[in-house]
């Protein structure tokens, strides 16, 4: 299943201007553009002349957002066996065709399973833990935004042990709290939480060790060509990103909450933000 970028790159523009708290005008004023001009590219109207402009004052790398506008890049598609990404439909105003992703993480041999957030519903976990004739075991919350924890109560009810993990700073019924640096083993698996706040106040990040790559799964931390919407705390959200997980090594796959699954290298080299 080929899951679409998140993100156009007037949403990598909005989100880099709002978590600066920097206007149309006040970018206006900075980069020599006029209102007008501003006003277009967040529009959707790209001008690379403009764009260019405009990128230094954002802080994003002028050379990866045109090649975002230009779609000229995307990520190599990710097969990872006992790696299962499950997209689901998650349309908001504005953004008829959004969607969300959950993960399930299992041991080819045992077929034992944990899952790692549950979109807006559990039914596409369900199908997939049908279809493998996996045991589920375990629930792993990034964060609990409504999109994250819509399947949560669902998935947990068939979890052979009902263990269910999520950040200490965003409580939710039915979850043990995690801290950051916390590290368990469960299935044949090395977890580790990483605290990559920003997006949401407490959010977390899993580092698992196990299968034929490392792999992150990081909710809405970051996401291939772009990141969460950082309202919270935008320069925190940047700093975890760089020093939590682009520090990973390069052959790292990232899971985001939304668009396709990546890898460091390839953020490293093409995300605007980076």
């Amino acid at each position: 299943m080929s899951v679409p970028i998140e993100d156009e790159y007037q949403d990598v523009l909005k989100k880099a201007a709002i978590g600066l708290r920097l206007s149309h005008s006040a970018l206006a004023l900075s980069s020599g553009l006029n209102l007008k001009e501003v006003r277009a590219l967040f529009d959707g109207n790209f001008s690379e002349i403009d764009a260019r402009k405009l990128a230094p004052i954002l802080g994003l790398d002028t050379d990866k957002l045109v090649a975002l506008a230009g779609r000229s890049w995307s990520p190599r598609e990710v097969f990872s066996p006992g790696l299962h990404q499950c997209n689901m439909p998650f349309p908001e105003a504005g953004y008829p065709g959004a969607s969300v992703n959950s993960y399930l993480v299992y041991n080819t041999i045992t077929k034992e399973a944990i899952a790692f957030d549950t979109g807006t519903s559990a039914e596409p976990i369900l199908e997939c833990i049908r279809a493998q004739e996996l045991l589920l075991k375990a629930v792993f919350l990034t964060h609990t935004h409504r999109d994250h924890v819509g399947g949560f109560e669902k998935l947990v009810a068939v979890a052979q042990t009902k263990l269910a993990f999520g950040p200490a700073e965003e409580p939710h019924t039915g979850v043990s709290s995690l801290q950051p640096d916390s590290k368990m083993q469960l299935c044949g698996f090395d977890i580790y939480a990483v605290k990559t706040n920003g997006h949401s106040k407490g959010g977390l990040s899993y580092i698992v060790h196990g299968l034929n790559r490392p792999i992150a799964l990081v909710g809405d931390a970051l996401f291939s060509l772009s990141m969460g919407g950082a309202k919270y705390d935008y320069q925190l959200a940047l700093k975890n990103n760089r020093e939590q997980l682009l520090s990973l090594p390069s052959e790292t796959v990232l899971c985001p909450g939304h668009g396709p699954m990546t890898s460091v290298a390839e953020e490293r080299a093409h995300n605007p933000f980076f």
